[in-house]
C-alpha cells in the first residue's frame, strides 16, 4: 500500500482516532468470540481514549503514538508508554521500568497488508533513537497472540486460563536490537 503514511497524531484528528479505536476493538472482540463482554469492551475503548489524550496533552512525552493513514482515513495506530498495571501484576513488578508497546491496531479492511509491520518498525526506530534498549507488550487476544508468537517467539510470561478456561494472557519482553531490521 504505497499511499499509507505514518505520522504523529494531532488534536484535530483525536475524534477520528477514537472512532477508529472503537471500530477495531468491536471487530477484535467479535473475531475473538468475546463480543458479549460489553463492559470490558467499553473499558478498552475508554483506556485507548485516555492513552491518546496523554500523548496529545504531553506532545508525546508521557505516551507516544503513531497513526497510519490512507489519505485522510485512519487505518492504523501504535504507541508506547509506561507499562500497564496488568503487566505489573502479571510479572510481579519485574517489567515496571520497561516501556510497553501497545495499541497496535489495524483497521479490519486494511489487515494483512504490512501496515502493522511498518508501524512496528517505525516504533522500533523511535525506541532506538530514544536510547531505549528493551520493551514489553502483552495480549489477551488469541488471534493476536498467534501473530506475536510467530513474530517474536514464546512470551516471557504465559498465564494459562488468566481470563477464564482457554483464555490465556501473554507478556513478551524484547530487546530493541533483536527486532530492528
Amino acid at each position: 500500500m504505497d499511499n499509507i503514511t505514518i505520522s504523529r497524531p494531532n488534536t484535530e484528528e483525536a475524534e477520528l482516532i477514537n472512532e477508529f479505536f472503537k471500530i477495531v476493538l468491536i471487530d477484535t472482540f467479535k473475531r475473538n468470540g468475546i463480543e458479549d463482554l460489553a463492559d470490558t469492551l467499553a473499558e478498552e475503548i475508554k483506556d485507548k481514549r485516555k492513552c491518546l489524550n496523554e500523548d496529545i496533552e504531553s506532545n508525546g512525552r508521557d505516551r507516544y503514538f503513531l497513526i497510519a493513514k490512507d489519505n485522510d482515513k485512519i487505518v492504523g495506530s501504535i504507541e508506547y508508554g509506561p507499562s500497564n498495571d496488568l503487566i505489573y501484576s502479571c510479572t510481579n513488578g519485574e517489567l515496571k521500568d520497561l516501556v510497553e508497546i501497545g495499541t497496535v491496531f489495524v483497521h479490519p479492511d486494511y489487515q494483512n497488508k504490512e501496515i502493522g509491520s511498518k508501524m512496528l518498525n517505525e516504533i522500533f526506530q523511535r525506541l532506538r533513537e530514544e536510547g531505549i534498549e528493551e520493551f514489553c507488550f502483552d495480549s489477551g487476544y488469541k488471534k493476536a497472540q498467534k501473530t506475536w508468537s510467530k513474530m517474536f517467539g514464546s512470551p516471557e510470561y504465559h498465564l494459562k486460563d488468566f481470563w477464564g478456561k482457554g483464555a490465556d494472557h501473554m507478556v513478551w519482553r524484547i530487546k530493541v536490537q533483536d527486532v530492528l531490521k
